[in-house]
């Protein structure tokens, strides 16, 4: 039997294909996604009590994740058959998860209360008269202090995730009312109960770029020669960029108006992973001090740099989706959707605690371990929710 359809060349108007497939020869998809993304762990950033010294004050902020709620997104999709009978296609897609930020601030009164402090490992420890005093132990630099500094710390952060790929499609097998692994053009019952199995090939990008910054406004509240207010700022920024080969298949189950759609797929290829890290110290209102240093805390000149490197890494992803055919043109879907990816580098991964307070601005002498230092430390990542879109079909 010849089903006519309007929209389709007289030379497509062929029998209805098997596995439940429209008669259309492009489709497209567009979902709305709701996902949760693996979050990043930082370590301890901001402390009180009358110390800060972490192991005896509490951690204000910091030693634990961040970035993991829920967020929006969306997906757009793109396909073309390349024959009547559907058995070979290409298709695209590109996706994308809003960013997700995190903010935290915490400020002290002008007189200095309640004390803040910023905890750090001190590796050259040295005592009032300035002579070195080992051993190296837990140590904080002094946010605010009643009658000492006033001040305020911020601490942004955020998380930017999106994909994209292309592919070729290939049916594998069909069983339909009618046949079973039969040629495309074979059955002739359009909701019939049946189901199909293809083949994809092609090509995937994903890329994960997150940032986390501290910044600090203090102001001296002892009389000259110690006044002046200090900007200090710590910049850790991170970017992965995933280009590999995707190979996979999708299987698609109909019952009547009723679709179950399942895929997996498995990319493997290679990560441009860079990391950047930036520090700065703005001195002001002092007799001697005054000016812009390089350096802040935890971003000194012994790791402020762009690193970069390429590593092997794979991304499988699997998905689920159940559908409702409302018009010969048009399915509903609802589904989920899971991706794992095995090597991302994450800022608060770069952040060493380790400090040498000899470099810190200004600088006054140097001596001891060049620290913080950096290496890359990378970790595995995870996203999956919920999807809701459309299917349509010409």
């Amino acid at each position: 039997m010849v089903l006519e359809d309007d929209g389709l060349d007289a030379s497509c108007q062929v029998l209805v294909p098997c596995g439940g497939l429209p008669l259309g020869m492009l489709w497209w998809e567009a979902d709305y996604l709701l996902w949760w993304a693996k979050g990043m762990e930082i370590p301890p950033l901001v402390t009180g009590g009358t110390t800060g010294v972490l192991g005896t004050s509490p951690v204000l902020y910091g030693d634990d994740q961040i970035l993991d709620e829920a967020r929006s997104g969306f997906r757009v999709g793109l396909g073309s058959w390349l024959d009547c009978g559907r058995c070979f296609g290409v298709e695209g897609d590109y996706w994308m998860l809003g960013e997700a930020t995190d903010h935290f601030r915490a400020e002290s009164n002008a007189q200095g209360s309640p004390a803040l402090f910023r905890p750090f490992f001190n590796i050259n420890p040295r005592d009032e008269a300035g002579e070195f005093a080992p051993p190296a132990r837990e140590d904080a630099e002094i946010v605010s202090s009643p009658g000492v500094l006033a001040g305020s710390v911020v601490v942004d952060s955020y998380s930017d995730l999106q994909g994209a790929g292309i592919r070729w499609r290939r049916q594998l097998c069909c069983q339909s009312a009618c046949d079973t692994c039969a040629d495309a053009c074979g059955c002739q019952h359009a909701l019939a109960r049946s189901s199909r199995l293809d083949l994809l090939v092609g090509y995937r990008f994903v890329q994960l770029k997150e940032g986390l910054a501290v910044n600090e406004a203090l102001a001296s509240l002892l009389s000259a020669p110690d006044q002046g207010q200090f900007a200090i700022n710590d910049s850790f920024q991170t970017a992965n960029r995933f280009h590999g080969a995707d190979l996979g298949v999708t299987w698609r189950r109909r019952c009547g108006p009723w679709l179950l759609d399942v895929l997996g797929k498995l990319s493997l290829g290679g990560v441009e992973q860079t990391v950047r890290i930036a520090g700065q110290t703005v001195i002001s209102g002092s007799a001697a001090d005054n000016g812009t240093y390089a350096g802040g805390l935890l971003a000194q000149s012994t790791n402020i740099n762009v690193y970069r490197r390429n590593v092997f890494a794979m991304v499988p992803e699997l998905g689920i989706n159940l559908g409702y055919q409302l018009a010969p043109w048009l399915t509903a879907k609802v589904g989920y959707s899971f991706l794992y990816w095995s090597r991302v580098v994450r800022p608060g991964d770069q952040i060493d605690l380790d400090v040498n307070p000899d470099l810190l601005p200004p600088p006054d002498g140097f001596a001891g371990a060049e620290r913080p230092r950096f290496e890359f430390r990378d970790a595995d990542f995870w996203a999956q929710g919920l999807r809701v879109g459309l299917e349509g079909r010409w």
